[in-house]
């Protein structure tokens, strides 16, 4: 079957390489939606990536700017802690595969070397989240009351969960506002993000009560506002939504309940008789520790979480709750701990600092990566973020577009420099 173009070529490589870009960017926008539908985008992704015949050159630039070099480093560490540990060789490779997310940082610095494609990425992100924000407003006035934390941890989100969906709205806050201050907008676009902005807000307060949104947002917004001290206007945009963020959780009953409630599971979790988010967590901090100082440099092995820590807590407490298995230690930094060691830590520690050192193409974009770096740092002092499905592939995609630099290497079929 003839392909239309000359014997040989299949896709044209700009076009292959714009398919590859808008695939990204539905990826980008349906990880907190449709897992297989974000598989689907990563694979045409990779297909026009391949199919532009201009894929060994644009990762061979992407590997070596310090992130492209700090993320195989991080992939090697993580392979090479398969080596040692008793973990099945079938557990092994899971948990090799699970950092899959990691890899499509050198893709997304491959494909998105242009400021503009860069501002069609923050444009879709917004507008989707946007989408599912006025739904669920919608839907909450239809009802005609806000919605129970039952409700909310059942079915009471359009996105994969209310965790979910307010690390989600959270960063559409934080991109909505550096879309606001875009000097290449108009007034009235620039305008319409930053209402959009404070909706999320009002969102994540009184429907979407996620703590770990709360959080990413707070430190997302001290990034901006260190990166606009020179602008009176985008501090002050800045500070008008932090404001509106602490007003509305301060009103919020709902907003208070869950975080009084974190602090009061934390504080109880020696004396409950049942099993909760924050009492399981300081039970599962305690019993990683004692793996952690069993194995301080290489830990577990890659794999070797799960199986090390029911052995940790095996006959320890009966038929107690504490005596549940798991296989997440809820923090990040514990998890590298715990399956690599310190030196896998210090490895993750690196991919982080050389993350923010990235000055990538030295405009605004880098704004985005650091703020919603350092939010994901935040959170992953009680969460896996890093590792997720969906807050994972969220961060890496943004990360490798706004850090990607423009290819100035010769290209096959074309000479293209800003490409």
């Amino acid at each position: 079957m003839s392909s239309g173009y000359p014997s040989g070529e299949t896709l044209p490589a700009p076009r292959a390489i714009d398919i590859a870009r808008w695939a990204t960017i539905v990826a980008t926008c349906s990880v907190m939606v449709s897992p297989p539908l974000a598989n689907a985008a990563m694979a045409v992704m990779l297909i026009g990536l391949l199919a532009s015949g201009q894929a060994g050159v644009r990762l061979r630039q992407a590997c070596t700017q310090p992130l492209g070099i700090a993320t195989l480093l991080l992939i090697s560490v993580i392979g090479v802690a398969m080596l040692w540990g008793d973990a099945p060789w079938r557990d092994r490779w899971a948990a090799f595969w699970s950092w899959r997310k990691l890899w499509m940082i050198p893709v997304a610095l491959a494909l998105f070397g242009p400021l503009y494609w860069k501002r069609r990425l923050a444009v879709a992100y917004v507008a989707v989240c946007g989408v599912a924000m006025i739904a669920s407003f919608v839907l909450v006035a239809i009802e005609g009351r806000l919605p129970t934390m039952y409700e909310l941890a059942l079915s009471g989100s359009l996105l994969r969960n209310h965790s979910a969906q307010s690390m989600a709205f959270a960063t559409a806050a934080f991109v909505a506002l550096w879309l606001a201050a875009d000097p290449h907008w108009r007034r009235a676009w620039r305008l319409l993000a930053a209402a959009l902005a404070a909706l999320f807000v009002l969102n994540m307060a009184f429907i979407t009560p996620g703590r770990s949104g709360f959080l990413a947002l707070a430190v997302m917004l001290a990034v901006l506002a260190a990166f606009s001290l020179r602008s009176r206007r985008m501090a002050l945009a800045v500070l008008v939504l932090a404001a509106i963020l602490a007003g509305a959780i301060a009103l919020s009953p709902l907003a208070r309940d869950r975080i009084n409630l974190a602090i009061n599971e934390w504080n109880n979790a020696s004396t409950q008789t049942y099993k909760t988010s924050m009492g399981m967590r300081a039970v599962i901090y305690g019993n990683t520790l004692e793996l952690v100082r069993a194995r301080p440099w290489f830990g577990t092995g890659t794999g070797g979480y799960a199986a090390a820590y029911a052995a940790q807590i095996d006959g320890k407490y009966g038929e107690d709750w504490r005596a549940v298995p798991t296989v997440d230690p809820h923090s990040q930094y514990l998890f590298f701990l715990a399956e690599q060691g310190i030196f896998g830590l210090l490895t993750f520690l690196g991919f982080i600092a050389a993350a923010l050192a990235d000055r990538g193409d030295s405009t605004r974009a880098r704004i985005i990566a650091v703020g919603m770096l350092l939010g994901w740092c935040a959170t992953s002092l009680v969460s896996s973020h890093f590792k997720t499905f969906s807050e994972g592939h969220l961060l890496t995609f943004f990360l490798g577009a706004m850090l990607a630099r423009p290819v100035t290497a010769p290209l096959p079929r074309a000479r293209l420099s800003p490409s």
